[in-house]
């Protein structure tokens, strides 16, 4: 029988990005109650139509206010939770066991979230059950890094061992080194505050050769969610999030990603990430996200009814088979896109009209909506207020300098000192 908005439970998305608006506006759409706990820096997200929210501190900063206002929502009726970000996830996961059960989470206490998460682990498990993967140093101190000598080579990749508290520390999670000196200067803030890292190789190829496997896992090691992409664009360049992505078929990531999550057990929303060597043509494991990716619009834009499924499979609701994916649709995130757009013309690496035909197949804008305007309108507001202000202040300072009094020309200078004045 099918279910209605009344018995519906409510969706209450925690740190939401791009993808999980996507997820909010289509479950709003279906008479789904959704509140949305955001950070300061998404807090133009809660502009959304017809969802309810509040802006709250970082989990790991301020972890006892998530666990109240969850136990606040717990209280008022529970619901479905879904992660934005790898740090509440990494919330998640860590306080499952102190959240009533009217919450319900695909993270759990089993562990495997924290495992996904952390690249070092991830690596060792890949190369126990036979994927590639590059090869990895895993450093936390100086020493750690003396010792390798000449097994170093370059230019190779660091990468946060738990990519979102490096990005945290140095505003990236992985970036490419070319020397000794550049990794030291770079790494110096992790050793600094002890943060764990990894050098690993670098797999040839640009950010097109990147390929994605995005799924939702259920308890009975079926996918009711289940599709492929792959980056048109980046940023930051080269490491950065998918700024413009494509679905495509893409069946060595989709086996290493069932390969991986059948292993270890999981349940859950996860993005695989792999590269195809340029060379070689070898796949290699990059990453596994283990929380709704910002492109996650592309699982409607291709077709797969994906924030439906992603909620449904979370609350337990019955699902028929996924429709087919369709290849060639674009999801695109404006802010970022416009970055990298820009800096792959200023490089000289594509012209405005190769960008503009990439544009062609685009069927979601991340945070742009016609239809919900919001969220777009509440993120440029203050960004065209700052510069509003800064523009008034520089008009400002012209004017002044140029409507001022002239100065004053110096006295002329005598040839006769005059004789100095008497006092009484």
């Amino acid at each position: 029988m099918p279910h209605t908005a009344t018995d519906l439970p409510r969706a209450i998305i925690l740190h939401p990005n791009d993808g999980c608006l996507t997820v909010a506006r289509v479950l709003v759409r279906r008479g789904v109650e959704v509140v949305m706990l955001a950070t300061q820096d998404t807090e133009y997200l809660l502009a959304s139509r017809g969802t309810r929210g509040r802006v709250m501190p970082d989990p790991r900063a301020d972890p006892a206010e998530w666990a109240a206002e969850l136990g606040r929502l717990a209280e008022d009726g529970g619901g479905v939770l879904i992660c934005g970000s790898d740090n509440a996830s990494e919330w998640l996961a860590g306080h499952r066991a102190d959240l009533p059960a009217s919450l319900r989470s695909f993270e759990s206490t089993d562990g495997v979230h924290e495992l996904l998460m952390d690249k070092r682990r991830l690596y060792h498990l890949a190369a126990e059950i036979g994927v590639r993967a590059p090869w990895m140093h895993h450093i936390r101190t100086v020493a750690d890094l003396d010792a390798l000598g000449a097994d170093l080579t370059y230019p190779c990749v660091l990468k946060g061992a738990l990519g979102h508290v490096a990005r945290a520390a140095l505003g990236h999670g992985t970036i490419r080194v070319e020397s000794r000196a550049d990794l030291m200067d770079r790494a110096g803030l992790l050793f600094d505050l002890g943060i764990d890292f990894l050098l690993t190789e670098m797999v040839p190829g640009d950010e097109t050769a990147l390929e994605g496997a995005v799924t939702v896992r259920d308890r009975d090691g079926g996918y009711p969610v289940e599709y492929g992409r792959h980056k048109l664009r980046q940023w930051p360049p080269d490491y950065g999030v998918g700024s413009l992505t494509s679905s495509k078929r893409v069946p060595g990531t989709l086996a290493v990603n069932r390969a991986i999550l059948d292993h270890v057990g999981y349940y859950g929303v996860s993005s695989c990430e792999t590269k195809r060597h340029e060379v070689t043509g070898e796949l290699y494991l990059i990453e596994i996200n283990v929380r709704v990716p910002g492109s996650y619009g592309l699982a409607e834009a291709s077709g797969v009814d994906g924030a439906w499924r992603l909620y449904a499979s979370a609350a337990g609701i019955p699902l028929p088979p996924q429709p087919a994916q369709v290849d060639g649709r674009h999801v695109m995130l404006p802010d970022l896109e416009f970055r990298a757009a820009s800096g792959r013309v200023r490089s000289g690496d594509q012209t405005w009209p190769q960008v503009l035909r990439s544009w062609l197949g685009t069927r979601d804008f991340g945070v742009a909506s016609l239809r919900d305007p919001g969220p777009v309108l509440a993120m440029l507001t203050p960004m065209v207020r700052r510069k509003s202000t800064r523009l008034a202040r520089e008009a400002w300072q012209r004017l002044r300098r140029r409507g001022g009094p002239a100065p004053e020309a110096p006295a002329p200078v005598s040839d006769v000192t005059p004789a100095p004045r008497r006092t009484a």
